[in-house]
């Protein structure tokens, strides 16, 4: 079954535990952990995980983006992880790390930048059960003046057709509802949806933007997951 996983990065912070409650508990949340080394951003540290986790019994997909993430598997695996994608990029020894998420209970993926050929992780696709695909650059989620890269329907699907069976494969980055059905239809089992989910409020002059508070929002981010789950992955 295709899956909309909304992004918590994207959500309103200072509301964080009322944009994301109003999901159902069976709803996968997507955590992302940047550093502020392997990107420029700066998230959600243990503190914060651990607050989600205590409020929320649903299970949580962390996508890190950070120097050395193993030193964080032994926490995430006590805070409702699930699934968990680290960057080829950052991994000395993919394999090892790998086999380290799974022996803690937690279902290893694999997440690629831009820049990395898919060909280039094929050899770790064993360790995995799934692999993310970045559409741009990590780190903001759009707000640094990136889109959707062009060129990422033609990396989804040589990822669809290199990836053996029963392996999934996730897209993340810049995810309007355009790229969304594109990313569908091109063989993509789950997106991350950021933005799509948690739209911002733009100012009135100039490029600003600012998350919309939860008194403003024309639809909840729970109405518009269930209204694009609906309409991209259940028909």
């Amino acid at each position: 079954m295709k899956r909309i996983i909304p992004s918590a990065a994207s959500a309103n912070q200072l509301f964080l535990a009322e944009e994301l409650g109003a999901f159902p508990k069976d709803t996968p949340l997507h955590i992302d952990i940047e550093d502020g080394n392997f990107v420029n951003n700066i998230t959600f540290g243990m503190r914060t995980v651990r607050s989600i986790a205590a409020l929320f019994p649903n299970p949580l997909c962390f996508h890190f983006m950070a120097k050395n993430p193993s030193q964080y598997f032994g926490e995430i695996a006590k805070c409702n992880a699930r699934e968990v994608a680290v960057h080829f990029e950052e991994l000395p020894y993919p394999s090892e790390e790998l086999c380290a998420l799974r022996q803690l209970g937690l279902i290893p993926g694999l997440a690629i930048n831009v820049k990395t050929p898919v060909e280039q992780v094929a050899p770790f696709f064993e360790y995995i059960d799934f692999l993310l695909l970045m559409t741009m650059d990590c780190g903001f989620g759009g707000t640094n003046g990136l889109g959707f890269c062009g060129a990422s329907h033609d990396r989804i699907r040589t990822a669809r057709n290199l990836l053996p069976a029963g392996k999934e494969l996730w897209v993340d980055g810049a995810m309007d509802e355009t790229e969304m059905g594109n990313c569908f239809h091109l063989g993509a089992d789950a997106v991350i949806a950021g933005r799509l989910i948690f739209p911002e409020k733009k100012a009135q002059e100039g490029s600003a933007r600012r998350a919309y508070l939860p008194s403003e929002r024309e639809h909840s981010p729970a109405e518009l997951l269930a209204r694009y789950t609906d309409q991209y992955c259940l028909k």
